[in-house]
């Protein structure tokens, strides 16, 4: 078996789709539709990628960057593949992504209870940020006052 790493193209989408899907752990939101999906990575060319095994995505990592930090949004490996370094790779390619993009520091955001991301994320290198918090605004269209 021999894994290739690939960028990740539109034609993609909806491999990568059903793979986050099936990976728990993964939340899915309206923002991870086709359209929305195929404009990001328009945006953020280079930055997100695939791994295929023969014909089949059995790993994707979905990337941006708002030109001074990166940002990890999903990465999933098929539990038939897992243990291979395949995480590895992907999160390491995204990494020299960042770099090269410009952006020196990345930011990925974790499920309190995913015990299992947060160990394969500290063992590639990354540290929990104790000094700050996670604020969301959902904007609903309505104008204010």
């Amino acid at each position: 078996m021999s894994i290739e790493i690939r960028d990740f193209a539109p034609y993609n989408v909806a491999e990568v789709l059903e793979l986050w899907g099936r990976t728990p752990g993964i939340v899915l939101r309206d923002v991870d539709a086709p359209k929305p999906l195929t404009a990001y990575l328009a945006r953020n060319p280079g930055l997100s990628f695939i791994a295929v095994d023969g014909s089949s995505v059995v790993g994707a990592i979905l990337c941006g960057t708002d030109g001074r930090r990166g940002y990890v949004q999903h990465l999933a490996v098929a539990r038939s593949h897992r243990g291979q370094g395949i995480g590895r790779q992907l999160a390491m390619r995204a990494v020299e992504a960042f770099a090269m993009a410009g952006a020196d520091k990345c930011h990925l955001m974790l499920l309190a209870d995913n015990v299992a991301a947060a160990e394969f994320w500290r063992r590639v290198g990354w540290q929990d940020r104790p000094d700050i918090r996670l604020m969301s605004h959902t904007y609903s269209g309505a104008p204010t006052a």
